[in-house]
C-alpha cells in the first residue's frame, strides 16, 4: 500500500512539473529552443505583443485606414475600418463585413475590412518572425500575413508571405518575392508554397531568413526554402541585391485581403450571418491572432540584443494599508528572473537611486508581488523592473523600466 501511495505521489508531482513547463512555453520559447550551444547561437526573442489586454497597442502598431487593399482589381473597393480591428480575450482580431442582396448575386454595400502593420519606433532587426494565428473561412475574404523590407520601394525591398488563403481555392500560400522573381510586365514569377489547411484551428506560421537562404515553416514542418544561388550568377549570391534583398529590418502589416486575386470570388460561404433585412443580408468573418513574435538569432558569446532590451510596467497597485505591492510587466525576450525596484517620489524613481524596497516575494509569468512593511499607509509610490538572463553560468540583464506610478487604493 505505501508503495502504491509513493508511487501515487511521484506521478502527481511529475504531472504538476509536466503542467508547468507546458503553461511557461505558452508565454515563451522553451530554453532548449533559445540556445544551439554546437553553433553557438542564441535564438533571442526582440520584440513581441501577446495582444493582451483590451485594445491594439498603437504605440507599436498602425491602423490602416481607407481603401488600402485595391491593388489588383478595379472592381472591388474594401475600406479599411479602425472598428475593424480589436482586442479582446487575448487575441487581436480583424474582422471583415458584407452584405449582399438575397439572391446573392451582388454586393449591395461597400464592404469592410481590418488592417494593421507595425510602426518603425526605432531600430529592430530580427531574422525570424512566428505568428500563431485562425484563418477566416469567408469566400472572398484571405487571411493574410506579410513582411515588407524598410528603406527601398517594392519589390526592391523585397516580400516574405507568411500565410494568404484562399478559400475557394482551398489554398494556403506562402510566397517570396524579390526582384529576381518578379516581372516588371506585372507576371509574378514568384517562390511559391500551396498547402492545404484546417482553418478550424490555430496554426504557427513562421519565416527564417538566414545568412544565406530563407525558410518557410507551418507548425514546426518545414515547408519550402528559398536560395538566391537559384537565381543570380553573382558568386556571392547574398551580395546581389536583386536576389537578396532581405538585409534589413521589416515591417509586418495582418489584414483581411478581399483582392479577388488573392481571395477569391465573394459568396456567403464561410461566412457568419449577423443581421437580415428586408432586401439584404450583413455577414461577417474574423481573422484571429494569437501572438507576433520576432526573433534574432545571434552569437551565444554576446546577447547584446537583451541588454540593450527595456521591458515595460503595464499597471502596480496595492491597498493603502497592506504590505504587497502587486504588477504586470511585458519583457520582448525570454528571461530567466526578475529585480525590482520601489521608490517613494517619482524623482528617486527617475534617478533609480534610494529604493526602500528591492525584494521580489514571487513572480509568475507577467505577474510580480513585492512584500515589505515598508510599503505600508504610503500615498505615492513608484516601480521599475529588469529582467536578467543565464547563460553558460553568465548572467545578463536587460536595462530598468521607467517608473511606473502605483495605484493605491484605500480598501
Amino acid at each position: 500500500m505505501r508503495k502504491i501511495i509513493a508511487l501515487w505521489v511521484c506521478l502527481t508531482l511529475c504531472f504538476t512539473f509536466t503542467c508547468g513547463s507546458v503553461l511557461e512555453s505558452d508565454v515563451f520559447a522553451q530554453r532548449d529552443e533559445l540556445v544551439d550551444k554546437e553553433r553557438g547561437i542564441v535564438r533571442s526573442l526582440v520584440w513581441s505583443d501577446e495582444f493582451n489586454g483590451n485594445e491594439l497597442n498603437t504605440e507599436e502598431w498602425s491602423i490602416d485606414l481607407g481603401q488600402v487593399d485595391t491593388s489588383y482589381s478595379d472592381v472591388y473597393q474594401p475600406t479599411a475600418r479602425e472598428e475593424n480591428v480589436k482586442v479582446a480575450n487575448g487575441f487581436l482580431d480583424i474582422s471583415s463585413q458584407i452584405s449582399f442582396n438575397n439572391n446573392e448575386r451582388r454586393v449591395v454595400k461597400s464592404d469592410y475590412i481590418g488592417s494593421i502593420h507595425t510602426r518603425d519606433s526605432g531600430f529592430r532587426k530580427f531574422n525570424e518572425v512566428e505568428i500563431r494565428a485562425k484563418i477566416s473561412p469567408a469566400y472572398g475574404v484571405s487571411s493574410t500575413s506579410y513582411l515588407l523590407g524598410k528603406g527601398k520601394l517594392w519589390p526592391k525591398c523585397g516580400e516574405l508571405d507568411l500565410f494568404q488563403y484562399n478559400n475557394d481555392e482551398d489554398l494556403l500560400t506562402q510566397v517570396l518575392i524579390t526582384p529576381k522573381t518578379y516581372n516588371v510586365s506585372g507576371f509574378l514569377n514568384q517562390k511559391v508554397w500551396r498547402n492545404g489547411l484546417d482553418k478550424s484551428k490555430f496554426h504557427i506560421f513562421r519565416v527564417k531568413w538566414w545568412d544565406k537562404k530563407v525558410e518557410f515553416y507551418i507548425d514546426n514542418t518545414l515547408t519550402g526554402t528559398y536560395d538566391p544561388a537559384n537565381y543570380s550568377t553573382d558568386p556571392e549570391p547574398t551580395k546581389d541585391p536583386k536576389a537578396w534583398p532581405f538585409t534589413e529590418s521589416a515591417t509586418i502589416r495582418i489584414l483581411n485581403s478581399m483582392n479577388p486575386e488573392i481571395a477569391g470570388r465573394i459568396i456567403s460561404e464561410g461566412w457568419t450571418l449577423v443581421k437580415e433585412n428586408e432586401d439584404s443580408k450583413d455577414y461577417e468573418t474574423h481573422t484571429y491572432v494569437d501572438y507576433v513574435r520576432c526573433y534574432y538569432n545571434g552569437k551565444a558569446s554576446a546577447p547584446e540584443y537583451f541588454e540593450k532590451s527595456e521591458p515595460r510596467v503595464d499597471e502596480a497597485h496595492k491597498k493603502k494599508k497592506s504590505k504587497k505591492l502587486t504588477f504586470t510587466h511585458l519583457s520582448f525576450h525570454r528571461h530567466d528572473g526578475v529585480q525590482v525596484r520601489v521608490y517613494k517620489s517619482k524623482k528617486q524613481a527617475k534617478k533609480n537611486k534610494k529604493y526602500i524596497v528591492n525584494k521580489v516575494k514571487k513572480t509568475k509569468g507577467t505577474t510580480t508581488v513585492v512584500k515589505s512593511k515598508k510599503l505600508k499607509n504610503k500615498k505615492k509610490l513608484y516601480v521599475r523592473v529588469r529582467h536578467y538572463l543565464v547563460l553558460y553560468g553568465k548572467k545578463y540583464y536587460s536595462m530598468w523600466s521607467a517608473p511606473k506610478k502605483v495605484k493605491i487604493k484605500k480598501k
